[in-house]
């Protein structure tokens, strides 16, 4: 009987980059002689998404249940013993009692994708060690392991990609209709000063509400969001930070807060790289509720592990990513549920932007919806000077 068996490799934080040459040993402790065929190893790298749509037939609708899988990599190697070609065992051999060692080196291949973890999902690399009994069980163990893949936005060859310095901007407005009332309208307005970001870093968000309704809204929030879509099909999101910015809006109130911030966790890059199975996709967005509706903005933010120019990576680290796995009305949480591994991805634990330090003003002048939020200030200003009756509460608020 075998007392332990278990695989070492270089790197504690088992952390790889692609191409990188993993070292390790498969390390077997015997408290009796065991007779074996051979010792064998196998790394595999694979992702992975299963999810359901709705299908309608008439008026009758079925759940179907998709499943799609890409192989990286699937390697077997012979620590110890003799294969044939049809990948049989013709060795045999007694292991004594004792510590037995068996030293491997594997390198990854170019250009796989980064590790994630999601909901249903995944693209997960291992390495398996088994001692192969010739009688009874065989002896294996399993490790996960995180590889990682840079993404730059400076040498990002995607050419649709805006610039990092590419200001942002998103504005929505919603009616509400009232028994004794005119109509009246609710509109938001949220931008952030660049697009690329990276683990570790806080957001600035500049976000603008008005009620001109006659209505009480509920919570209003800040979400940095994790969009997925698997399978070119299936989309869903991943509400990975979110953070209150007020509790209510009264009716007439207006709101601007100049400098809210969002800090971003440990997370994959986006556009998982090389993976044809789950696409990866970033947003700020912002959510005010009312009883029947909610009034949403958002804009896009790509995550990267590399900070853009004029901003100072103080220092930097390897810290675990929070899995996603609840559904409620759309939305995936991680309130509840933990996937079994977690990848580890580079965080930096400080920055400092040195532009900010100089007083950097925001500009939105490329911003397509300038020209929307200017026409719908027109109209405010010409509701509000036919009626005194709404009131206006500026404030600022910062998280």
């Amino acid at each position: 009987m075998a007392s332990s068996i278990e695989l070492n490799l270089e790197h504690q934080e088992l952390v790889f980059r692609s191409g990188e040459r993993i070292r390790g040993a498969l390390v077997v402790h015997l408290q009796n002689p065991v007779t074996i065929s051979g010792v064998e190893l196998r790394f595999k790298g694979n992702a992975r998404a299963k999810w359901r749509e709705h299908a309608h037939e008439g008026l009758r609708r079925t759940e179907v249940e998709h499943e799609k899988e890409e192989i990286y990599f699937d390697d077997r190697f012979c620590l110890w013993g003799t294969v044939t070609d049809e990948g049989g065992w013709v060795s045999r051999e007694v292991l004594k009692r004792g510590r037995h060692l068996f030293p491997f080196q594997y390198k990854l291949p170019e250009s796989i994708p980064c590790s994630f973890e999601g909901p249903e999902a995944s693209v997960r690399y291992t390495v398996l060690g088994i001692v192969l009994r010739t009688s009874g069980d065989n002896l294996t163990t399993q490790k996960h392991f995180t590889v990682l893949r840079e993404l730059d936005t400076k040498r990002d060859a995607e050419k649709r990609t805006p610039s990092p310095r590419h200001a942002l901007e998103d504005h929505a407005e919603r009616s509400f209709s009232s028994v004794c009332c005119r109509p009246g309208r609710v509109t938001c307005s949220l931008s952030v000063i660049k697009r690329a970001y990276v683990p570790g870093e806080t957001i600035h968000i500049d976000v603008q509400l008005h009620n001109m309704s006659m209505r009480k809204s509920g919570h209003c929030d800040i979400q940095l969001k994790q969009l997925l879509t698997y399978g070119d099909t299936y989309t869903a999101a991943v509400v990975l930070e979110e953070v209150e910015l007020t509790d209510a809006m009264r009716p007439g109130q207006r709101r601007h807060w100049k400098d809210f911030s969002i800090h971003i966790p440990p997370t994959c890059p986006s556009r998982l790289s090389k993976c044809r199975v789950i696409d990866v996709r970033y947003c700020v967005a912002l959510e005010a509720h009312f009883p029947d509706a909610i009034l949403y903005a958002a804009v896009p933010v790509t995550i990267t592990t590399i900070p853009e120019k004029g901003v100072i990576p103080v220092k930097w680290s390897y810290q675990e990513h929070q899995c996603h796995t609840n559904h409620e009305n759309g939305i995936l949480s991680d309130k509840d549920n933990i996937c079994k591994f977690r990848p580890k991805y580079k965080y930096y634990d400080e920055l400092r932007d040195v532009r900010r330090e100089k007083h950097y003003i925001l500009k939105l002048r490329q911003s397509p919806s300038i020209r929307r939020k200017q026409l719908i200030e027109k109209a405010e200003l010409s509701v509000t000077s036919k009626t005194d009756t709404s009131c206006e509460v500026v404030g600022d608020s910062h998280a």
